[in-house]
C-alpha cells in the first residue's frame, strides 16, 4: 500500500509515461487518443482525493512544481539546451493549471510541449552536427557548467548555440584524450597504427556525433 507521502512521486511516474506514450504516437493517433489521456489524468486526480490527499497540494504552487520537474527532469530537456526562454514563455500558463488538468480540466500541457518539441529539435540536431564537423582548438582556458541547477535555459539561439559548443568541445576532449592515451600506450606494440593528433581529434569528433545521433533520433520518434 502506498503512503500518501508517496503520491506525489507516484502522480510524477504517472505523469511521465503519459508524455512519453503521448509522444510516442502520429499526429492521427494523437487527435483520437487524447480523450483516453484525459482521462488517465482525471483518475490520478480522483484517486488522490480519494485517499484524502492534502488538499492543500493541489494549487497554483503544486502546478509550479510539476511544471518545472517536467521540463527539466529526465522527461524533456535535463541540461537545458533544446528549449528557449521563449519557449518557457510560450508553455508558462500551464505553470498555474496543471492541478486543474489533473482535477478534471482538458489536457493541453502536453500537446503544447509535444509541438515545441518538434519545433526545436531539429534545431538542435542541426546545430550540434553542423559544430562537429569542424576541428576543436583546445588550446584556450574555457569553463562549463554542466550542473543544471545552476544554469538557466538559453536566452536566444546565439547562447544555445554557444552552451552546445563548449558541451561537444569537453566531451570531444574527452574522447581525444582516451585517444592519445592509448596511441601513447601502444607505440611500441607490434603493428600498432600510428596516427597524426588530427586524425585522432577527428575520430573523437566522431564519436560524439554518433552518440548525439543515436540520442536525438530517440527523440525526434518520440515527437514525430
Amino acid at each position: 500500500m502506498f503512503h500518501k507521502r508517496s503520491l506525489p512521486l507516484l502522480f510524477l511516474l504517472i505523469a511521465g509515461g503519459l508524455v512519453a506514450v503521448y509522444q510516442s504516437f502520429g499526429t492521427d493517433q494523437r487527435e483520437k487518443a487524447n480523450p483516453k489521456y484525459d482521462k488517465i489524468l482525471h483518475e490520478v486526480g480522483d484517486m488522490l482525493k480519494e485517499v484524502h490527499y492534502s488538499p492543500k497540494a493541489f494549487n497554483d504552487d503544486f502546478s509550479k512544481k510539476l511544471f518545472r520537474k517536467f521540463l527539466t527532469d529526465r522527461y524533456v530537456d535535463q541540461n537545458k539546451n533544446i528549449l528557449l526562454q521563449a519557449d518557457l514563455k510560450r508553455l508558462s500558463p500551464f505553470e498555474h493549471t496543471l492541478d486543474d488538468e489533473i482535477l478534471g480540466s482538458t489536457v493541453a500541457f502536453v500537446p503544447a510541449l509535444s509541438d515545441l518539441l518538434r519545433q526545436r529539435l531539429p534545431e538542435v540536431m542541426a546545430l550540434y552536427r553542423e559544430i562537429l564537423s569542424k576541428p576543436f582548438e583546445f588550446d584556450a582556458e574555457e569553463t562549463i557548467n554542466f550542473n543544471p541547477d545552476k544554469t538557466d535555459f538559453p536566452r536566444n539561439e546565439e547562447e544555445r548555440r554557444e552552451m552546445w559548443r563548449k558541451r561537444l568541445k569537453y566531451l570531444t576532449l574527452e574522447r581525444y584524450v582516451d585517444l592519445l592515451d592509448n596511441r601513447t600506450s601502444n607505440k611500441d606494440v607490434k603493428d600498432f597504427k600510428w596516427r597524426p593528433d588530427a586524425e585522432l581529434e577527428a575520430d573523437a569528433r566522431g564519436k560524439v556525433l554518433k552518440i548525439m545521433d543515436r540520442y536525438f533520433e530517440r527523440l525526434s520518434v518520440k515527437v514525430s
